[in-house]
């Protein structure tokens, strides 16, 4: 869905307009690590088809949020808050204002 939501939102005319800008730009450019340019990329040099894009963009994100999953698994004392529970916006504040009061206790 995230990938899908970037091609709608315009994803293909933001890097045409960056290749206008830097011609020179390449898939293996570290400006373009993020998910779905190096696709969008490829896509636009003609190395893939419109479905080969879509399951290429969906497959990296995929692994983004692996690995993501990965790097908060091993940090101490996280506090994990449900982004599309109901009362999301009331917790964080919640957490946000505990979390704020301890930091000033003496």
């Amino acid at each position: 869905l995230r990938f899908e939501q970037m091609l709608t939102a315009g994803l293909m005319d933001e890097v045409k307009m960056l290749l206008i800008k830097y011609p020179d730009l390449r898939p293996d450019a570290t400006s373009l690590r993020c998910v779905g340019y190096r696709q969008a990329l490829e896509y636009l040099a003609g190395d893939y088809d419109a479905a080969a894009l879509c399951e290429r963009g969906i497959f990296a994100t995929r692994q983004l949020a692996k690995r993501q999953l990965t790097w908060l698994r091993s940090m101490e004392d996280v506090t994990v808050i449900d982004c599309i529970c109901p009362d999301f916006q009331s917790t964080l504040l919640q957490k946000i204002s505990t979390f704020l009061k301890l930091e000033t206790s003496p």
